[in-house]
């Protein structure tokens, strides 16, 4: 039998939960980290008025994502990012008082050609401050962002820094005609996807063959960020400057190393006015070359719906990719208990310590089905659990429980406090 049409839509994806453990407990550790950072948490509808969203993207962006019109005739789209409703609404209301820290966790849609890591439908979590233009605000979404892949265990995250006036600057000093600044900076951000050839060839298009050399050595920097400030005084003295004290706030924050000046870097060429990033992490070939996560400044935006502008920087991270380059066990509900009691009339016993440990807020399954206590072991195991509760005639008499972690392959028969503490120990 053909099952296809079953399939969700191309590009899309079901969420069982061991795709909807991850994606869940990721985006619920970022927000956690980010409201002690001060940032409140919004939410934004799925939809918007396409002119709104053209707005930022131009109008190509329709080949890019979903829309349609409504039945009343009304131009709509699925929401691409959630940096854009964020603007319209703080452009609404422009009494807010700034600076604005907000974060959110939710899903977005792009009509994106579906590939490994690239899903049409995926979920960000992100933060956006708003209403500073200090170099503070800058650095504290960078060090957020680090200490949200640290939370997590993103193994070894990098976050690559340019800034799009730098970029500028270089192309002034080796006198790149400005009508095609925008086709070199495309050039420059396709460089690590393409050969040293394809890189030359694109160039020598836009006839800058003798520019090459020039352009593929600016666009290969990638120095530890401390070393920002020398390789930025070759082309622009005042963002040397600015990544000069960049550097020292990243340092203070304790995520110096973690961040690299990296000028192949441009990101968003209608959008960012200044500081670009991206973040990457180690896993193998694949996971190294897809980012997981990007941001920067973006002055403008908030301007283009109602003057006038305000400073805005922030930072999105790509949650299903995060997902993908992190080790679970299981779904990642691995402090879940299974709870086995091996006879009926050991069920009031066994629904009361199911009751406590739920109120000391540890999620319980009680096992009413399986056939055995191997049988119980097996489905814990199948479903990525990490503790088993065994209560039969022994511990039921002593007021006590078995507990076996599945993980450290343990087991001990304690009291409900002491099973209670050792489960909240892990």
């Amino acid at each position: 039998m053909n099952i296809a049409y079953l399939r969700p839509p191309r590009g899309l994806r079901d969420y069982p939960p061991e795709v909807w453990g991850r994606i869940k407990y990721l985006g619920e550790s970022f927000l956690e980290l980010a409201s002690l950072w001060g940032y409140r948490e919004v939410e934004a509808p799925a939809l918007e008025k396409l002119e709104i969203l053209e707005k930022k993207a131009g109008p190509n962006v329709r080949d890019e994502i979903y829309w349609f019109k409504d039945k009343g005739g009304r131009e709509l789209g699925l929401i691409f990012d959630y940096t854009v409703p964020l603007a319209r609404y703080i452009a609404a209301n422009p009494s807010l008082p700034k600076p604005i820290k907000w974060c959110y966790f939710g899903r977005v849609w792009r009509y994106d050609e579906p590939q490994a890591g690239r899903w049409r439908e995926f979920w960000q979590f992100g933060v956006e401050l708003i209403g500073s233009d200090k170099v503070d605000a800058d650095a504290e979404v960078i060090a957020l962002m680090v200490k949200c892949l640290e939370k997590v265990g993103v193994p070894e995250p990098k976050v690559m820094v340019c800034d799009r006036r730098l970029v500028m600057s270089a192309l002034d000093t080796m006198g790149i005609d400005k009508s095609i600044r925008y086709e070199v900076l495309r050039v420059i951000d396709k460089k690590k996807k393409i050969s040293p050839e394809e890189f030359r060839d694109m160039l020598a298009k836009l006839g800058l063959e003798g520019k090459a050399d020039d352009i593929g050595e600016f666009s290969s920097t990638l120095v530890p960020f401390n070393e920002a400030y020398e390789a930025a005084s070759n082309y622009d003295s005042n963002i040397a400057v600015f990544f000069r004290e960049l550097s020292e706030i990243l340092n203070e924050y304790g995520v110096i190393e973690k961040v690299f000046l990296d000028c192949s870097i441009v990101r968003g060429l209608d959008y960012y006015t200044g500081l670009v990033f991206e973040a990457f992490c180690s896993g193998g070939d694949r996971l190294s070359r897809l980012a997981i996560g990007g941001g920067g400044r973006y002055d403008e935006l908030i301007g283009l719906y109602r003057k006038p502008g305000v400073p805005a920087t922030g930072f999105a991270l790509g949650v299903d990719r995060i997902a993908m380059a992190l080790t679970y066990r299981g779904t990642n509900e691995v402090n879940i208990v299974n709870l086995y009691y091996m006879d009926k009339s050991f069920r009031g016993y066994a629904i009361m310590v199911a009751e406590q440990l739920r109120r000391n807020k540890i999620p319980v399954v009680l096992d009413f089905y399986s056939k055995s206590i191997r049988d119980s072991l097996k489905q814990a195991d199948k479903r990525g659990y990490r503790f088993q509760i065994i209560i039969g005639r022994k511990e039921f008499g002593e007021n006590k429980v078995t507990l076996k972690d599945l993980v450290e392959k343990t087991q001990e028969t304690l009291t409900i406090e002491e099973a209670i503490a050792r489960i909240r120990s892990t």
